[in-house]
């Protein structure tokens, strides 16, 4: 990337950092900062990661010891975000289910404004279609059709819209007004975590399609009309179960440790991020969380949606063969007993 592309060190800092800074620092570290910003050849550039950690280390040894723990309460506030936003985070098979009901526009936004998915685990089965049957198929919430139907699907569109630009600006905000630390001069590790998920949500849409086989009739319209509509108005559609391959269960797997390697990279890129004041670590935090979990309450209230169009008749749910369920079980209890 470009030097001139990137944002520049040390001319802006998180609001309560910055008070920190101008008052217990002032224009004793200004040498080194010009020298840095002037001499920029590329983030990673040699000269350029030294003079950019001159700079830094001239804040750091300027700061009181008070104002040094406070920053490394912060690296640990910041640690903990990725697995916080993991348990408040969208699972794989909700979003593809979305996507594929016909949303995915809506999909996208819901993955980017809660870019760090939900953690099943490394060998956990989850099945794709399991959250159609909770509560027998029945929707607690209201559902809507016609002009209310089409004013909440515009409204679910504003609120996942302002949720992934909130995780855009922090991005921003934690790569040009904080500093990573194992290499000063890069800007980028921030944005790399939180869009990870551009490579994970592609990757969940194909595990999906590779467990689940989906018939479409032509009741169920034009993608440009679903996408308006909230997805209880859908109709038309089938999902069936497809029998599992080695390849269904590869992408399980890949997409499960890939969400585990999100997790891992963001706790190391968040922990080892200074000029972090706790005050502005628990901001960052809260606006995470709070993207987070508007983006998880709009897919909620899209699945009630289609559980209540699963429980009219609008959307078909084939039940698994009654033979299938029994010779999976004979097979588990065989194994059992092998392994007794």
């Amino acid at each position: 990337m470009p030097a001139g592309s990137m944002p520049v060190r040390f001319n802006q800092y998180l609001s309560s950092t910055r008070y920190l800074i101008t008052s217990q620092v002032g224009n004793q570290c200004d040498a080194q900062i010009k020298a840095y910003q002037l001499n920029r050849q590329g983030s990673g550039n040699t000269v350029t990661r030294d003079l950019c950690r001159d700079a830094l280390n001239c804040l750091l040894d300027h700061l009181d010891s008070t104002t040094a723990y406070n920053l490394q309460a912060a690296n640990v506030l910041l640690g903990i975000t990725p697995t916080m936003l993991s348990l408040l985070g969208n699972a794989p098979p909700e979003i593809a289910l979305l996507a594929f009901s016909g949303r995915p526009l809506l999909a996208f936004l819901l993955n980017m404004g809660a870019p760090v998915i939900a953690v099943a685990g490394t060998f956990k089965y989850q099945h794709p279609l399991e959250v159609l049957t909770y509560g027998g198929g029945k929707s607690p919430f209201p559902t809507f059709s016609g002009v209310k139907s089409v004013v909440i699907a515009l409204g679910e569109y504003i609120l996942a819209a302002a949720a992934a630009v909130n995780v855009a600006l922090l991005a921003y905000d934690i790569s040009s007004k904080a500093v990573y630390v194992p290499n000063c001069g890069r800007t980028w590790y921030a944005f790399l975590w939180m869009y990870l998920c551009l490579i994970l949500h592609p990757l969940a849409l194909v595990t999906f399609w590779s467990r689940v086989r989906i018939t479409r009739s032509p009741e169920h319209g034009a993608w440009a009309n679903n996408e308006i509509k909230h997805s209880a108005s859908h109709r038309g559609i089938s999902y069936a179960l497809k029998e599992e391959t080695y390849l269904s269960i590869f992408l399980d797997w890949v997409l499960s440790h890939g969400a585990i390697v999100q997790i891992i990279f963001g706790t190391l890129v968040l922990s080892a991020t200074t000029l972090t004041d706790t005050r502005d670590a628990f901001k960052i935090v809260g606006r995470f969380a709070a993207s987070a979990i508007l983006c998880r309450l709009i897919l909620m209230y899209e699945l009630y949606g289609l559980r209540a169009a699963v429980a009219a008749g609008t959307i078909h749910l084939a039940k698994e063969r009654p033979e299938v369920e029994s010779d999976s079980k004979a097979q588990c209890l065989k194994i059992r007993i092998n392994f007794r």
